[in-house]
């Protein structure tokens, strides 16, 4: 089996058996081989001892997502941060009393 096919295999696995996709991945690594994936759940297989797969011009570089977070954010100010928190905790409160509330006002229409 090449590892074009393997490839093929792993990316209908994972759209379609995820189970069997976790296993094969693990046949996979204790075989020598190491598997990487990109964001479009396109696979490439290649043997331990050799690189990581290089970008073609035809083939998309496989980019991990850092969950939209970046080492140049900016902060909030402090006071800022001690603001949204004074108010969401009023907000919470003013929640919790309102709840209360209600579970009053069924209380009284059940007696």
């Amino acid at each position: 089996m090449n590892l074009d096919s393997i490839s093929q295999e792993l990316d209908r696995l994972y759209v379609f058996e995820i189970e069997h996709y976790v296993a094969r991945c693990n046949e996979l690594k204790k075989s020598g081989f190491k598997v990487y994936r990109n964001s479009e759940g396109i696979h490439k297989v290649v043997a331990a001892g050799q690189a990581g797969p290089r970008p073609s011009k035809q083939e998309k570089q496989y980019v991990y997502d850092t969950k939209g977070r970046s080492s140049n954010v900016k902060k909030e100010s402090f006071l800022l941060r001690v603001k949204k928190r004074i108010s969401r905790s009023i907000s919470n409160f003013k929640a919790v009393v309102n709840f209360i509330k209600v579970l009053h006002a069924n209380q009284k229409d059940d007696r």
